[in-house]
């Protein structure tokens, strides 16, 4: 899946990116995967920097990049919708980072901080993503009604 359709021949620069920083560097791939989050780059550079962390150099779709005001964990999906950052998102929902369905907490508190920020680009993502999975209504219904627990 490729939700925002980049070209998959753009993917092999950035692999070699990665991997000139993290061997000869010595850069910490969970660094460069918060760094790729906080990017304001063009989208498709923190798409593929994200893929190639995640795929290449095991860095965890799910990883925790710090805490709430109250003390919640603090997903890098969650960051990246919070920063608005629409190649870090699609490239942590293909590559599942975040726990359950589109209907579940973690996916549906992601698209609220999207539409809480007027994101159009993320939520349309995070859309995209539930079509794909046949499941658009239920999360659409969601988005309009329950808030989350």
């Amino acid at each position: 899946m490729n939700l925002l359709n980049f070209d998959e021949k753009n993917r092999e620069s950035f692999s070699k990116i990665v991997k000139t920083m993290v061997q000869k560097h010595q850069t910490d791939p969970k660094e460069m995967l918060l760094h790729a989050i906080e990017s304001e780059a063009e989208p498709e550079m923190n798409y593929w920097m994200t893929q190639v962390l995640v795929q290449e150099h095991f860095v965890s779709p799910r990883l925790e990049v710090g805490k709430d005001s109250a003390g919640e964990p603090v997903s890098a999906l969650q960051a990246a919708c919070l920063l608005q950052n629409v190649g870090v998102v699609a490239a942590l929902v293909e590559l599942g980072g975040f726990k359950g369905s589109v209907v579940e907490k973690e996916f549906q508190l992601a698209a609220r901080i999207s539409s809480k920020h007027e994101d159009q680009a993320v939520l349309g993502v995070l859309m995209k993503y539930a079509q794909e999975k046949d499941l658009l209504e239920p999360f659409m219904r969601l988005m309009q009604g329950n808030s989350l627990q």
